[in-house]
């Protein structure tokens, strides 16, 4: 009974170390495009983190406020009351307001730089993602062509050295 044996090929050893080395290098870019994507994440909760820290300051700088003029407002009412005099003012609300209204104007700066930062980021990030997306799809394609073009060469190899090959016993 007669069997061919399959040659195994130097050449195809080679070739083989090739594609596993390739496959190795996408792996390892693919591993490398994640940490962008991290990166992204923790920007986005920096920025959240951030922006709430912003509205409580902001929230209890408004209490300190009004606190304040809660305070005012009644020593204002106790030396009235000790001097006979009218209670029907005004300013101290208003004061309030005015403080209020302050306050807004003096976060509005960081809470629109914030939101500004968060939309640039956002917008970096789905550029980012399209770009690795494309990269991704041109390297499978890289990858089908070279897995292709091996298969081929190692098949012509076959061909070629065919006539060479030995019958076993």
């Amino acid at each position: 009974m007669e069997t061919k044996k399959d040659a195994v090929y130097a050449s195809d050893l080679i070739l083989d170390g090739w594609l596993n080395g390739l496959n190795a290098l996408c792996s390892l870019q693919e591993e490398m495009e994640k940490q962008p994507l991290q990166a992204f994440e923790s920007q986005k909760e920096w920025i959240h983190s951030i922006r709430g820290q912003l509205s409580q300051l902001e929230d209890q700088s408004k209490t300190m406020t009004t606190e304040w003029i809660a305070t005012v407002q009644e020593t204002v009412n106790k030396t009235q009351k000790e001097l006979g005099g009218k209670n029907d003012l005004k300013w101290p609300a208003q004061l309030e307001e005015i403080g209020h209204k302050t306050q807004t104007l003096a976060f509005s700066p960081s809470k629109k730089s914030l939101e500004l930062l968060l939309r640039s980021q956002a917008q970096l990030e789905t550029a980012c993602k399209q770009t690795l997306d494309q990269q991704q799809q041109n390297r499978s394609e890289y990858l089908q062509v070279f897995e292709g073009l091996v298969d081929q060469v190692k098949q012509t190899q076959k061909e070629v050295l065919k006539p060479f090959d030995l019958t076993v016993k």
